[in-house]
């Protein structure tokens, strides 16, 4: 998940001359604990997918709705207690809802080809990645993790992958979404393992 700020305690680390301040509150175990659900899920799902036998359009979109559906709902988890602009919290809102009713959407079989599910599931990822990466450009999220880009880059190449591959089956599209949901779910929890659960770091 992007990182916001959140309400805390601001403290200048002692031994920091280059202008950026540690920002110590309960927003870092907020954010942490959001990317570290999202990781699960997406290594949770991406495995089942490749392990399992998903043989018909439906059954994967089950899998895919409840992944896109539960990153929309982590979406407005990490953005309820920010305290970034309205425009970025009205953007990430947005996106996590919108995430949230195209999950829903695959979940009850809306998706009855596989085009109309690798569209849709690209759809999803897009549109995670994008309002991500966008609410970087505000002033009140923090630029410092690089790797918070790395994310973004792999969510939305994702996203792109799967609205442009001609998959033929359903099992097709199900293994190469699992194996796109593992990286991703690797990336994610290594973001979350490098970013200190009570601390947030802003550049000033």
């Amino acid at each position: 998940m992007t990182q916001l700020e959140t309400p805390r305690a601001e403290t200048l680390h002692p031994s920091d001359r280059s202008g950026v301040r540690v920002v110590a509150g309960p927003g870092g175990a907020l954010t942490r604990a959001t990317m570290l659900a999202g990781a699960l899920i997406s290594a949770t799902v991406g495995g089942v997918l490749i392990v399992a036998h998903v043989g018909t359009v439906a059954a994967a979109g089950v899998f895919f709705g409840v992944h896109i559906g539960v990153q929309g709902v982590l979406q407005l988890l990490a953005v309820h207690r920010s305290k970034a602009s309205n425009t970025v919290r009205g953007l990430l809102s947005a996106g996590g809802v919108a995430a949230l009713l195209l999950g829903a959407a695959l979940f009850h079989g809306r998706a009855d080809s596989v085009f109309l599910l690798a569209v849709s599931t690209g759809c999803g990822w897009l549109l995670r990645g994008l309002t991500m990466a966008v609410s970087v450009t505000s002033p009140s999220v923090s630029h410092v993790f690089v790797y918070d880009d790395l994310l973004n880059a792999v969510i939305v190449s994702a996203g792109l992958f799967m609205t442009a591959f001609p998959f033929s089956s359903p099992v097709q599209a199900a293994h190469v979404g699992g194996a796109v949901l593992l990286a991703t779910g690797v990336t994610e929890a290594a973001a979350a393992a490098r970013r200190g659960p009570r601390t947030l770091r802003a550049i000033d």
